[in-house]
């Protein structure tokens, strides 16, 4: 078995056949198909996800129906579509070849989507006022009933199925985060960002991409964070207002987490513009925008900023506290750091307690890190990392 194959079975795919003819390792074909996709000038998952989906290609167990992927194939193995089995189903008899090993597929419609975008939608809702530990296992499941039921289903409504998926996989990734576990919360986009792909929703694939922008502001990497964001903003000139307001401020936020000020304060006034004309947005359940959040989100940066002015910001912010107990308790972090900045230790302190009793009632690892090291500024006492986190 030549480095980096997944176990073979007796009837080669056209994909590892042609990748077997050109003496390729599985890992030296993703290397050239992720730098003909980015030739192409768009974007693919990347190492462990980048090899599952691979596997599944060459194992036949899933189809290439991303077009950029498809493309990407035909330029690194010289082949027309048909010769590596990009023909349409009919024709390849891909879903008899499915019944054949006795596989059971799912008879997808809109009905059933809309069943698993109100799931969606009902833990969305329990998040934002429970918190991420309450419902973790719940949102972790659904991730897995609709992935699994993606792998199951051909025809016309897998686009919309892999959106909803996107969707699902994104708060599941948030979630994750809150409860501090960042290499899952990467995890859980990569898996948003393959389902946004394929679903070809340039809102969706924004709102993944940024948002995942965002995990790397708590890892510590701002300016992969950035760069990330911007990728996103590239995708959204096609987006609703209200997407690129959220986008504009999330950049912000990015640009903020990395010190720089200026541009930070500019996209701020950018998505306050923007949200002026976004007006209400229904069909993007995943964006909670209002001006009462977004002057949440600008005092936020503020904080990071060092603002000494923020706590004025923060305290018109929290009329909007009431719709997310994340979002609380996290303003009320905010609120602390702007004490700090201000040199107000006995106000930082009291706030830092009362949201470090939030954050272990609604299970966040990650403003409870947060906090205990505001805490210890306040002390005097020397921390690793400084307060960056959102």
């Amino acid at each position: 078995m030549t480095d980096g194959d997944s176990p073979v079975s007796a009837d080669p795919t056209p994909l590892r056949s042609h990748r077997k003819r050109r003496g390729w390792s599985q890992a030296a074909a993703m290397r050239r198909f992720q730098a003909a996709v980015e030739r192409n000038g768009d974007s693919c998952p990347e190492g462990a996800s980048l090899k599952r989906m691979v596997s599944y290609w060459e194992s036949g167990e899933r189809a290439v129906t991303v077009p950029a992927y498809q493309r990407a194939f035909m330029e690194i193995y010289e082949a027309p579509p048909e010769a590596l089995g990009f023909a349409p189903p009919d024709d390849t008899g891909r879903v008899a070849e499915l019944r054949e090993k006795r596989l059971e597929l799912v008879d997808v419609d809109e009905s059933l989507i809309d069943i698993f975008e109100a799931q969606t939608q009902h833990l969305r809702m329990l998040d934002r006022r429970l918190g991420s530990a309450a419902q973790a296992a719940q949102a972790q499941a659904h991730v897995t009933q609709v992935e699994s039921v993606l792998r199951h289903c051909v025809g016309p409504a897998r686009p919309q199925l892999a959106s909803t998926l996107a969707e699902a996989a994104a708060l599941a990734g948030w979630q994750a985060l809150d409860r501090g576990e960042v290499c899952s919360a990467w995890e859980y986009h990569e898996t948003a960002k393959a389902a946004a792909m394929e679903s070809g929703d340039d809102t969706v694939l924004a709102h993944v991409m940024a948002q995942q922008g965002l995990v790397l502001v708590d890892a510590q990497e701002p300016r992969l964070a950035i760069a990330a964001i911007d990728a996103a903003r590239t995708r959204s000139s096609r987006t609703p207002a209200l997407m690129r307001t959220w986008l504009a401020a999330a950049s912000a936020e990015a640009l903020a987490a990395n010190g720089h000020d200026a541009s930070a304060r500019r996209l701020l006034d950018d998505a306050e513009t923007l949200l002026d004309g976004a007006g209400d947005c229904a069909e993007l359940p995943f964006l909670m925008l209002s001006p009462e959040h977004l002057a949440r989100w600008q005092a936020h940066c503020l904080a990071k900023l060092g603002d000494l002015h923020a706590v004025d910001a923060i305290a018109t912010a929290l009329t909007a506290e009431g719709d997310s107990v994340r979002a609380a308790t996290s303003m009320r972090a905010d609120l602390a750091t702007a004490h700090l900045n201000a040199g107000d230790l006995t106000a930082a302190t009291t706030e830092a307690r009362s949201a470090l009793r939030m954050a272990d009632r609604y299970g966040s690892r990650r403003q409870r890190k947060r906090l205990l090291a505001i805490l210890a500024r306040c002390e005097g006492k020397e921390v690793e990392q400084p307060d960056k986190s959102p």
